[in-house]
């Protein structure tokens, strides 16, 4: 037997294990340094934007508080602004009258799936045993075998269950 090899065997796993160790807490330190980096930054464009509108540091508590009143409800509007035309953009797949009645009352995601399936219906027609109706029993939204109904008009939303 030899004892030679064994204990350089044990240090050096214990070097390697240190060195792991050591590098990931390095690797912890980094991302909360940038962290830390990125919110001073979200904290200094705050500090200035309500510089920029108050002006000067002289004043009284009430020109002070209208002013990040009107600071905050610029930035409510902005916020509305944005999420109206976030959802008033439709792609130009759903423009079909085919969905017309489900535009604004369910989700792009639930768009999409029906979407997905609606071009399935083209495979269906020939055979409608080969749907298998997962969408309705997954998603609860209109299959293949559904939506081949709705060729010719929209689809209607008592076809779409409410949760």
């Amino acid at each position: 037997m030899h004892l030679g090899n064994t204990t350089t065997n044990r240090y050096e796993n214990v070097d390697v294990f240190l060195l792991g160790l050591m590098n990931s807490w390095i690797l912890i330190i980094v991302f909360f340094l940038l962290f830390f980096v990125y919110l001073k930054c979200r904290i200094e464009y705050a500090h200035w934007a309500l510089k920029r509108l108050l002006q000067n540091s002289l004043g009284d508590l009430c020109s002070v508080w209208d002013a990040m009143n009107n600071m905050m409800t610029l930035q409510h509007t902005e916020i509305k602004a944005c999420s109206e035309t976030i959802t008033h953009v439709v792609g130009h797949v759903f423009k079909v009258t085919l969905y017309k009645r489900l535009l604004g009352i369910i989700s792009r995601y639930a768009l999409n799936q029906i979407a997905a399936e609606y071009e399935c219906v083209h495979y269906i027609d020939k055979n409608p045993s080969r749907c298998g109706c997962v969408m309705k029993t997954t998603y609860a939204l209109p299959c293949a075998c559904e939506l081949s109904k709705y060729v010719l008009g929209t689809i209607p939303l008592d076809s779409i269950h409410m949760f």
